[in-house]
């Protein structure tokens, strides 16, 4: 397609969306995707969405308000993110939620509930499908495929954005494209970049959030090319001083920086209550292992300058605990004990403390204490009551955990009207930003926050591309 009105960058949660509601509203869009597929962390993601007054909450007699959804989410995160956007996509993610059943999304006949993967909601107002992201992916495809019949429409894959065209007063006004075939120009009135954050880039990852290291789940596509195309036109930076990691993936070797969901280990006390301790590098406990508030444990995690912790029990645990890591297989466990750096067996504490580096006196005085508190039944040092059994051995294990990353914190600042803005707070004509790409953190804050990453992404993917669509009609 040539000369299209809208030219949007990639195919994911946002750009799939936009680009639906536009063409319904007479647009002609030509959506371009590096992979060769749609749908972008939505085949990692869990999927989880939130929305104030849905049909499914009235119909279970659930009271809510995207006004109470609000100041649950100004509650969780402080007041950290942006008001102005928050209001715009609260106030339609339970129109969201409808959308999505209406054609045909496999809610968890669970939703809506109060989810404590991260912060709570005060109301049941969090959902998901029967298969994650990718039950929201389905829907989404149908839908974006029918769109792409259209004859305003076109998509093309395997294809990759190497710049942005812009005239003199700095106006976007078109792409520089390079696929199997070669590179070309296109022009459009607006460009919308929806293209995903940057969890895939250990290099931007350390550069965005102060040299921290990366370990993520996202996408390898999730490069941050949108937020370095937007910088390269002189865009601003949003939440460059957010981030904050998830708690936690089990640690991969050195020199890898993926893991996978099905790997992430059951930290969570309202799931599965600790029966380990957490030590930082040195072997001194950092977090009460059962504090209910998963953001009080992710910020004492934030304070460590890897990043990671060891998780040590021994062998009365491993046998009488529910099971640590769920989702391992048993062949993929005894192959982990057997060679993977992260897991460590020893036959006393002192050895644990040379195999992992933990200071040999401070882990001894960790345990110690603990074992001296549920001896004596005193009170734990911080806090914790979950105290199942004492740590005696014989033999001794560790689990080196790390702060993980799926939502990148930092991306392109944009205004109210999701318009790429420079430092001055002036728009960049023509250039538009939405999904992860605008940072993780300018809804959410600095904290997680329950279906605050798919469902704006959904939200405000859709009014963009009605409010584009609208304005081509207008000018």
């Amino acid at each position: 397609m040539k000369n299209p009105d809208i030219l949007i960058v990639g195919a994911g949660t946002a750009g799939m969306p936009c680009a639906i509601e536009a063409i319904a509203a007479h647009a002609r869009v030509l959506v371009v995707e590096q992979a060769d597929q749609p749908g972008g962390a939505l085949h990692v993601s869990l999927g989880q969405l939130s929305g104030a007054s849905s049909q499914l909450q009235e119909s279970r007699g659930i009271t809510d308000s995207p006004a109470a959804h609000l100041a649950d989410i100004t509650r969780i995160n402080r007041g950290t993110g942006r008001a102005d956007l928050l209001a715009r996509t609260v106030a339609g993610q339970g129109a969201t939620i409808d959308w999505l059943m209406q054609n045909g999304f496999d809610m968890d006949p669970a939703c809506p509930a109060i989810l404590h993967l991260h912060e709570a909601y005060r109301l049941p107002r969090t959902y998901w499908g029967v298969d994650g992201g990718l039950s929201v992916l389905k829907v989404l495809k149908l839908l974006f495929d029918a769109a792409m019949e259209s004859p305003l429409a076109d998509i093309r894959y395997g294809t990759v954005v190497t710049g942005l065209e812009q005239d003199a007063a700095g106006r976007v006004f078109g792409v520089r494209l390079r696929d199997a075939s070669g590179e070309t120009v296109v022009h459009a009135r607006a460009v919308v970049l929806a293209t995903g954050g940057y969890g895939g880039n250990p290099a931007m990852f350390a550069r965005l959030t102060a040299l921290r290291p990366l370990v993520t789940a996202a996408m390898p596509g999730a490069t941050g090319l949108g937020i370095d195309l937007a910088l390269q036109a002189g865009a601003a930076l949003s939440c460059p001083d957010m981030f904050l990691p998830t708690y936690a993936a089990v640690a991969p070797p050195p020199g890898e920086h993926r893991v996978i969901w099905r790997h992430m280990p059951a930290l969570t006390p309202q799931s599965r209550q600790p029966w380990e301790l957490h030590l930082d590098p040195i072997g001194a406990r950092f977090v009460r292992e059962d504090d209910d508030s998963v953001d009080r444990r992710e910020n004492a995690l934030n304070t460590l300058p890897g990043l990671s912790f060891w998780c040590v029990f021994d062998t009365g645990v491993a046998q009488a605990a529910p099971p640590l890591l769920p989702g391992w297989t048993k062949d993929e466990l005894a192959t982990a004990w057997a060679d993977h750096p992260s897991f460590v067996r020893a036959d006393s504490l002192d050895a644990l403390a040379q195999a992992t580096g933990m200071d040999r006196a401070q882990l001894a005085q960790s345990v110690a204490e603990y074992n001296t508190g549920i001896a004596q039944n005193s009170p734990d040092p911080l806090g914790r009551t979950h105290r199942p059994r004492a740590l005696i051995g014989p033999e001794w294990c560790a689990i080196r955990m790390h702060g993980m990353v799926l939502k990148t914190p930092s991306g392109i600042h944009v205004d109210d009207g999701l318009r790429a803005t420079r430092a001055d707070g002036t728009a960049i004509p023509g250039l538009y930003a939405v999904g992860e790409c605008i940072g993780g953190s300018t809804l959410s804050g600095k904290g997680f926050v329950s279906g605050m990453s798919v469902t704006p992404a959904l939200t405000l993917g859709r009014w963009l591309g009605r409010s584009l669509a609208e304005e081509r009609t207008v000018s």
